[in-house]
């Protein structure tokens, strides 16, 4: 089945920025300054930060982001994982219709906020640093699991399949590559579990690009992390739709 990837069909688009943290935070001795280094972020940037959550084994921070139609999404923006903060600023967000998200400047928030992390945990290193494109290409009333399934030359697996995901690893200038495809809903007028006729459906590719440091290093140099975000850059989106179209 033909489809063209292209950023016009692209209905929501999430960038998370990973950083993997030795020796790990300690949730009872690191407490005090987490909660203030949480509050300098909701500080220095309120366009991506704004409500600090903590407990005994929670540590994020939300934001409510206002959508088209008056719609209201509250997204976790920081979260604190075993393996260090992860960080979510949201480009498109797809709640009914799809609603662009001014924030620019992603990488310098990502650079500044790693920065003072660093700044007030000197003893921690940083040993990988990931970003993460999770998008959804929207295909309307393309059956996107027939989109994703045409790859397959068997016509008889085609047929048969009714769920596909694929994983590719593709190491590139000494980053590790991780891309996911598979199809989805993009909206739905009624349970799964009808068999609603294909005007009532819309359909969704999610393509996730996974992109860090390959080698584990003692401590990433800040010209290695503007390695990564660099790379990711141009990889996404211009590389990542050349290769999904297989303009190779």
């Amino acid at each position: 089945m033909n489809y063209l990837f292209d950023t016009e069909h692209i209905s929501q688009h999430l960038v998370k920025f990973g950083v993997n943290i030795q020796p790990a935070f300690s949730p009872k001795d690191d407490k005090t300054k987490l909660q203030d280094y949480c509050n300098w972020l909701i500080e220095q940037f309120p366009q991506v930060f704004e409500t600090l959550m903590a407990g005994p084994n929670l540590l994020q921070i939300q934001k409510v982001f206002i959508l088209a139609g008056a719609k209201r999404l509250d997204m976790p923006t920081f979260v604190l994982t075993p393996r260090g903060p992860v960080i979510t600023i949201p480009q498109r967000i797809f709640i009914d219709q799809p609603t662009d998200i001014d924030i620019s400047d992603k990488d310098k928030i990502f650079r500044r906020s790693l920065d003072e992390l660093r700044t007030r945990f000197a003893d921690k290193k940083v040993l990988r640093v990931g970003v993460v494109h999770e998008l959804v290409f929207d295909t309307g009333q393309l059956n996107s699991l027939e989109i994703v399934t045409s790859i397959l030359k068997n016509e008889l697996w085609r047929d048969e399949a009714k769920s596909i995901r694929i994983i590719l690893e593709m190491p590139r200038e000494g980053k590790n590559v991780n891309l996911e495809i598979r199809p989805t809903y993009v909206t739905r007028t009624a349970s799964i579990s009808e068999n609603l006729p294909v005007q009532d459906m819309k359909f969704g590719i999610v393509v996730n690009v996974d992109i860090n440091n390959q080698q584990i290093k003692t401590d990433l140099t800040k010209a290695e992390v503007n390695d990564i975000l660099t790379f990711a850059n141009d990889f996404v989106p211009d590389e990542l739709i050349k290769f999904l179209n297989n303009e190779y």
